[in-house]
């Protein structure tokens, strides 16, 4: 096997990871927030942890994909795991999470940000070491 392989599978692992994360050991805070009117609304890190998993598993279905057809998708794999990152930052793209330190959250925010950098660090030193690359020889 060789290193390109494995690479890939850390890849795979760090989504796997991911979505672990918000689903068993660290999942967002159950909290809701009361509206004027009286309505109760999730607080916005249930939307990250939801845009989270729609982002692991679709890492995790690249990287399967890269695996089974022996083609490297890396801009795909680099991208899905620098939007992991940015789900957790408020932006004008994603609501962030809670801005609170004691929130529950942060610990999955802490996951994401940790599973999509080792995610990005293996894709690209997957692409890099991948024999079959095309190199171009310089003069």
């Amino acid at each position: 096997m060789n290193v390109s392989k494995i690479l890939q599978g850390v890849s795979l692992a760090a989504a796997l990871v991911a979505a672990g994360a918000v689903l068993v050991w660290a999942p967002v805070c159950s909290g809701s927030l009361e509206l004027a009117n009286g309505n109760m609304v999730p607080m916005r890190c249930f939307y990250a942890g939801k845009e989270g998993l729609l982002l692991a598993v679709l890492l995790a279905v690249a990287c399967i994909a890269e695996l089974a057809t022996k083609r490297m998708f890396t801009v795909v794999v680099v991208a899905l795991s620098v939007a992991l990152v940015l789900v957790t930052f408020a932006g004008p793209v994603s609501g962030g999470v809670c801005a609170s330190a004691d929130m529950a959250c942060q610990a999955t925010a802490w996951w994401f940000r940790a599973c999509g950098v080792v995610s990005t660090v293996a894709a690209l030193g997957a692409y890099a070491v991948n024999p079959a690359r095309k190199r171009v020889k310089s003069s």
